[in-house]
């Protein structure tokens, strides 16, 4: 009986997990009971665990994870792993798990467009891999070595989109290149538009957050969408506050200031749709009552727009509901009922005429007001 099978006989929990499907246990156990699951070929083992363990990843342990996730096969954690991975990039390409990584992890994370981050930073932690994996074999870390061990993975790092002068200074005059390829990059660089056979991807990353902005004062995007994109929520103006004209109605003149509660500014809401006009996709958003309308406000539901070469159109609408702070408006109603004496609103409604039930569910005003809206953010959909 081999150690594996030792482990698997004499762990109680994991015995729970493959009887009832109960995974309870810490993520070492996670990773054991994977290589175990695999062995035998127990599939749903296999999902359970991946998804347990996914809700392990950090920084110190993403590349781990994402090196089991590729050599096992696990589809589904690969892919929460390289969101981790293209989340927190700077601090992963500093991690000693992403020195320890195999060169098929390697070109998973290379392959990412959205792996954003400066490519000469890029370069030169996948040179720093090489080296170590060349002391790793006992082979001499030399250039030619170093895009050896390399592989495949060498083109996925995407040297021409280097500037000229970085290229120069860092890669022209090593080894790792030969001199036609190297030739070419330079063609490249002085003529992109020439249609040259480059070894190495001429993509630019792209970052995972980007922003659709409004032309304007409209309300209608025409986008682009060169690739998988998803809709994440709309972008608030913080200079605009339309509630100002509003803060303070008429009768507060008539309470004395040591009387007025902390809080007696105008509570805030926004509610609007997002329409696809191509798909006939309707989402909505919205905001509770808030003091101040936050710099972002998500969409009700996910929208991922497909890449496509015609633009999509996107239309929006919205609306802020006013109404004040409750506990401001019942101390109002009561001083008003106590003195008999008018309470008016400032949409000239007697608020000690209203009942509590009344101030709690009645919006006091909406209008359209659209300008605050000034752009729709966006995720970049991976590649991977």
């Amino acid at each position: 009986m081999g150690n594996n099978d030792i482990f698997w006989s004499n762990t109680e929990n994991i015995s729970v997990c493959l009887y009832t499907d109960d995974v309870n246990i810490d993520e070492n156990s996670l990773t054991k009971v994977i290589e175990i699951a695999h062995k035998y070929q127990l599939g749903y083992l296999l999902d359970i665990c991946s998804e347990q363990l996914a809700k392990y990843i950090r920084a110190d342990n993403a590349c781990d994870i994402l090196n089991l996730a590729v050599f096992y096969n696990l589809k589904e954690l690969q892919k929460e792993a390289c969101i981790y991975v293209d989340d927190h990039v700077l601090d992963i390409l500093e991690t000693p798990g992403f020195m320890n990584i195999s060169v098929e992890t390697l070109k998973v994370i290379l392959a990412g467009d959205t792996l954003y981050a400066d490519e000469l930073n890029i370069f030169r932690k996948c040179i720093e891999w090489a080296e170590s994996r060349c002391k790793d074999i006992c082979l001499e870390p030399s250039d030619q070595n170093k895009r050896k061990v390399l592989g495949d993975a060498f083109f996925y790092i995407r040297l021409p989109t280097l500037s000229l002068l970085e290229y120069t200074e860092n890669i022209a005059n090593t080894k790792l290149l030969s001199v036609e390829e190297s030739h070419k990059i330079y063609m490249y660089k002085g003529s992109p538009s020439l249609q040259i056979d480059l070894i190495n991807s001429i993509i630019p990353r792209k970052p995972r957050l980007e922003t659709i902005l409004l032309p304007g004062d409209q309300m209608e995007i025409e986008f682009h969408c060169p690739n998988d994109i998803k809709l994440l929520g709309v972008m608030l103006d913080q200079s605009i506050e339309p509630i100002h004209q509003y803060e303070k109605p008429s009768c507060l003149n008539e309470i004395h200031e040591n009387e007025l509660p902390e809080n007696h500014l105008c509570a805030i809401a926004l509610c609007g749709e997002l329409v696809i006009q191509e798909t006939g996709v309707n989402v909505t958003f919205q905001t509770p009552y808030l003091s101040k309308l936050p710099n972002f406000v998500s969409l009700n539901e996910t929208v991922v727009l497909k890449r496509k070469d015609e633009p999509y159109t996107i239309t929006l609408a919205a609306k802020l509901y006013i109404s004040y702070d409750v506990k401001f408006l019942e101390r109002i109603r009561k001083i008003g009922i106590k003195e008999n004496r008018p309470t008016r609103n400032i949409y000239g409604s007697l608020i000690y005429e209203l009942t509590l039930k009344e101030l709690l569910y009645k919006p006091w005003h909406c209008f359209e007001y659209q300008h605050f809206i000034t752009g729709v953010q966006y995720q970049n959909v991976s590649n991977r």
